[in-house]
């Protein structure tokens, strides 16, 4: 379940993110490697600082995964737009 938290985060995170940024012409592919580094960053942050949170490589993966889901979703909506 919190696999699906996270990767559902993400797709919400890079879809609103995207619908925004289209318009002023930010690509695509940026927008990914931008939200998949964050979800880096924070699981790194997570390591290193005491909060009583955990590092977790399967987090990685479903915040990519995400991520990854909503960029396809923004590329057929681009289609459409154009």
């Amino acid at each position: 379940m919190d696999k699906l938290i996270h990767l559902t985060m993400y797709l919400i995170l890079i879809l609103l993110w995207g619908i925004n940024l289209i318009s002023c012409k930010f690509s695509l592919i940026k927008i990914l490697f931008l939200t998949i580094f964050f979800g880096l960053i924070i699981e790194t942050l997570q390591y290193l600082l005491p909060f009583g949170r955990y590092f977790d490589f399967g987090d990685i993966i479903a915040n990519s995964v995400g991520a990854i889901i909503g960029i396809i979703i923004l590329l057929f909506y681009k289609k459409k737009l154009l």
